[in-house]
């Protein structure tokens, strides 16, 4: 009972710490929106693809650029560890003052992420170019189905 208490209780802490960063003030002039999102998982090579497509906004009267953005998968594995990987994208956002724009930002694993785990969020981390780092949330329902190997043993995470 303790140990179901002790899962509960984790997983109440995670869903309030996206509720934060989903609602952490943004740069100045700068809104950023994911649209959609898609996974594509090969088992036998142990590799993943995200693909996230955001709306990105920039009020301001000058031009924004993000650097590479980065796409953390936070996850858990059979035994309750919790780890994260940090994916690092090779564009850069440059949002024209007055503008908004629609990316995609594509990411790719091999070997990285251990195959019988849980994904528990996706965020998008981005850093402008005075050194402000904004973070998204991009947990999206069907995504997070799609990157499971299923809904595991009810004896998850008791190892």
């Amino acid at each position: 009972m303790a140990v179901f208490a002790a899962v509960l209780a984790v997983r109440a802490t995670a869903l309030a710490a996206r509720t934060v960063l989903g609602t952490q003030p943004r740069t100045p002039g700068q809104a950023i929106q994911v649209v959609e999102a898609h996974t594509r998982r090969d088992v036998p090579s142990d590799t993943r693809d995200y693909v996230f497509i955001v709306n990105v906004t920039n009020s301001s009267a000058a031009d924004q650029r993000l650097q590479e953005p980065t796409l953390r998968v936070t996850y858990r594995t059979r035994a309750n560890f919790l780890g994260a990987v940090d994916l690092q994208s090779a564009d850069t956002l440059l949002i024209p003052a007055g503008h908004s724009i629609r990316a995609t930002l594509r990411f790719t694993t091999s070997n990285v992420i251990p195959r019988h785990c849980r994904v528990d969020a996706y965020t998008l981390l981005f850093m402008d170019a005075g050194g402000a780092r904004l973070v998204v949330d991009a947990s999206l329902p069907h995504v997070l189905h799609a990157d499971t190997d299923g809904t595991g043993p009810s004896t998850w995470g008791w190892d």
